[in-house]
């Protein structure tokens, strides 16, 4: 969609609803305002000859947009780096990014506020992914969680770099655009996984009882002298990629158990079910590498 066209569409929708609200509204002492179904709190609208007013600037914030004043034209202008990074156009779902800002932590743009649009609604997501174009958002639209209705699922990337990937996932009710809850894989880990360091060399991966040795003496020669010469600690936060799988449509997140700076003994793989409400913990494995399977 056109940019402008895409402002416009939403400014006069946004202005139709003030002059309804108004109309109605000039007898109540307190309005209140909502912006995507969120109460918003942070300034209130006024009455003033049975006209709503509201505070311009503090709403543009709100929706990723900046609000400032042209005194050349004496005008207010409202403007957002709005941009398509990702689409089903075949299901009208489209993703939107509203600003890009550097990011001092990470040393990368980012795209933050994103706009996922169904079938010509709207809603806004304090979302933020990497601006790269190697690596945009992943969008898919299937049944995660067996109520013979689609979901939207919404991979984003907070950086990506030489053996390092670290990825978050959004499911969202295109209905209503409800967003439900993920369980936080290191937090899986963190209740069902135990390490054991047997050795310099040696670790042991025990999930639910099922143990794995890792031997990094057992791995290519040229590979394992690259492995730091003693392990002494194993950790997980570097590598986190989700994916949906193409036969049966499950959510699955792949986390890395490293020993060393990119150095993977393994991987875990944490299959999701929907399980009250929210997507939680199915199935977990781990796998060597490299597999000796």
């Amino acid at each position: 969609m056109d940019k402008k066209k895409f402002i416009i569409a939403v400014s006069l929708s946004f202005l139709i609803c003030l002059s309804l609200f108004a109309f109605k509204s000039s007898a109540m002492q307190k309005i209140l305002l909502y912006i995507n179904g969120e109460e918003f709190t942070d300034a209130s609208p006024v009455i003033i000859d049975d006209r709503v007013y509201v505070p311009v600037r503090s709403i543009a914030e709100k929706l990723g947009a900046e609000a400032n004043w042209d005194e050349e034209k004496q005008a207010v202008r409202i403007d957002s780096d709005i941009k398509l990074i990702a689409s089903i156009p075949e299901e009208k779902i489209y993703l939107y990014a509203l600003n890009k800002e550097e990011d001092q932590l990470l040393r990368a743009e980012m795209y933050k506020g994103l706009i996922l649009s169904v079938n010509g609604k709207k809603q806004v997501f304090d979302w933020e992914t990497i601006a790269m174009i190697e690596d945009l958002p992943q969008l898919s639209y299937v049944d995660l969680n067996g109520d013979n209705k689609k979901e939207i699922a919404v991979i984003l990337s907070r950086g990506r770099g030489t053996g390092i990937i670290h990825q978050t996932v959004h499911v969202i009710n295109p209905e209503n655009f409800t967003e439900y809850k993920v369980e936080n894989p290191l937090d899986i880990i963190k209740d069902n996984v135990e390490d054991q360091i047997i050795s310099d060399r040696e670790v042991k991966v025990i999930i639910n009882g099922d143990v794995t040795d890792v031997n990094l003496n057992d791995f290519p020669k040229a590979m394992a002298e690259r492995y730091p010469k003693t392990i002494s600690n194993i950790y997980y936060e570097n590598f986190t990629e989700y994916q949906i799988t193409n036969t049966d449509y499950i959510l699955r997140a792949m986390i890395g158990a490293e020993v060393g700076p990119t150095k993977y003994v393994g991987f875990i793989t944490i299959d999701y079910s929907f399980q009250e409400g929210e997507f939680k913990a199915d199935k977990i494995s781990f796998a060597e590498y490299p597999s000796n399977s």
